[in-house]
């Protein structure tokens, strides 16, 4: 998986970017931080990082960053996860907070959380699954199956679509009530690709986590009010 690190500090910040990013995501935090150690991380299917042999699920990349890590001597962590990173973030304090003495998550607009899912939700995948069944035998139902999916997913690679899909169904309501870290939680209040209520949930699932609103911000919040989100990194690299 390819990455950059930057600094010699064993304080470090590691940048974890969403679906569809890449290092550059954060890459302009760089000139702030100085006396960090940065990593900047393409996930696997992103940036210049290849593709995956097979379909991945959420603990893989969070194994992967654990991988990356063991290459250093740490002192503190401090992860800064948007959106997907976010789902890598809390998958891996879940699994592997013990292992440092001062872990923090930072998470932007994360998913992760289970999202309410209405009546015409549950039709339309009724109605997928239908076609889905006929398509093997009936040429006007293969048409209208591949009408469905945004424009992004039918550009993925098949082994992409289902690692898309594995992570997509995986609810990390469970890991997120057993992190026993120090979290801050950034959002954005007009974020329609993770809705408010989620942060809410996470905020109620993660002890002692704090929950930064954003009003004036969409999904990449981070992005929407820089100053805030560093301001709020800050805090946490510093320890308040």
């Amino acid at each position: 998986m390819n990455f950059v690190k930057l600094g010699t500090s064993k304080n470090f910040i590691l940048f974890l970017h969403g679906w569809g990013g890449s290092i550059d995501s954060f890459f302009w935090t760089k000139t702030y931080f100085k006396e960090c150690s940065l990593i900047y991380v393409d996930f696997y299917g992103f940036g210049k990082s290849s593709e995956p042999t097979k379909p991945m699920y959420v603990v893989d990349y969070a194994t992967e960053i654990k991988k990356i890590l063991n290459q250093y001597e740490i002192d503190s962590l401090v992860i800064v996860g948007h959106s997907f990173g976010g789902r890598v973030a809390i998958k891996f304090a879940y699994l592997y907070q013990d292992s440092y003495k001062n872990l923090k998550l930072l998470l932007i607009d994360s998913a992760g959380i289970k999202p309410k899912r209405t009546l015409a939700y549950h039709l339309k995948i009724f109605h997928y699954k239908f076609l889905k069944k006929r398509a093997k035998t009936n040429e006007k139902a293969r048409k209208k199956l591949s009408k469905f999916g945004s424009s992004d997913y039918k550009k993925l690679s098949s082994i992409m679509k289902q690692t898309f899909i594995n992570i997509v169904n995986e609810d990390l309501s469970y890991e997120a009530k057993l992190i026993n870290v120090q979290v801050a939680i950034i959002w954005g209040k007009n974020d329609k690709e993770t809705k408010l209520y989620m942060a809410k949930k996470l905020n109620k699932f993660i002890s002692g986590s704090k929950l930064y609103i954003f009003d004036k911000a969409g999904h990449f919040s981070y992005l929407d009010n820089k100053q805030e989100f560093l301001i709020i990194l800050d805090s946490l690299v510093q320890n308040k």
